[in-house]
């Protein structure tokens, strides 16, 4: 891999945008799990949070 300062402007933001896409996901994911825990119902979660019922089937 090339060492930052030589990646291209475009290369480098397309890198920083997909860590900011990945960050928000797991971020739902934390809040989905926190949100079951407490015993919310998974339908509500999924509006809140924006998830599929099947992307919250395999949390926990």
């Amino acid at each position: 891999m090339k060492k930052e300062s030589e990646l291209p402007h475009a290369d480098f933001l397309a890198i920083l945008e997909r860590v900011r896409y990945s960050t928000r996901e797991e971020t739902k994911i934390e809040v989905a799990e926190c949100m079951l825990d407490y015993g919310i119902d998974i339908k509500l979660v999924g509006a809140v949070t924006g998830l599929k019922k099947s992307q919250l089937t395999g949390v926990k």
